[in-house]
């Protein structure tokens, strides 16, 4: 699991939930403890699935050798998670998602180090030219359209790029992000 929530915590403590996420807060800032999409848990805790969970991701979220940028759709995965009987599925899918090892894109769903790739080819393609259009992510990334508009979307919407009409600019770290 990611770790606990703070109303978990406060219940488990027999304390007010006010008084655990003012200190969760605190830890966090001071970086005692890591915080993921409202769970808490020790710094450096990493996740750890069952085989049998890994054996599921592993095949329902294959990577394809020959493409390997291409991610696998979403709903179809969904249907096989609740198919399973393995169990703690449905948690280590959370788990996955919540530390950025599986990330969903539109209808898509990407391994967290696909997508790290697919941004490094973004970051790289902007620095060198400045700006960029769907079709030229698309040629750097050499995937299809399918995949580059909700990814360029995506990019927009977690603040690495920024549109302007048809193309894209990189919103470099420490400066403020301006409306298009």
């Amino acid at each position: 699991m990611l770790g606990t929530t703070s109303l978990a915590l406060a219940r488990e403590l027999d304390v007010a939930e006010a008084l655990v996420v003012r200190i969760l807060a605190a830890a966090g800032e001071r970086h005692l403890l890591a915080v993921r999409h409202g769970y808490y848990a020790n710094a450096g805790f990493e996740p750890q699935l069952t085989p049998e969970q890994s054996s599921f991701f592993e095949q329902y979220v294959a990577v394809d050798p020959a493409q390997p940028l291409i991610p696998v759709p979403f709903e179809p995965l969904l249907a096989e998670l609740r198919r399973s009987r393995i169990a703690g599925l449905s948690g280590a899918f959370d788990t996955l998602h919540g530390t950025g090892r599986l990330v969903r894109v539109g209808d898509h769903l990407y391994r967290g180090e696909q997508l790290g790739e697919i941004r490094t080819r973004l970051v790289r393609t902007l620095r060198a030219e400045g700006r960029i259009t769907a079709a030229r992510f698309r040629d750097a990334v050499g995937t299809s359209r399918k995949y580059i508009v909700p990814l360029l979307e995506f990019f927009d919407a977690t603040g690495v790029t920024v549109r302007d009409g048809d193309q894209r600019a990189l919103i470099e770290r420490g400066t403020a992000r301006s409306a298009p």
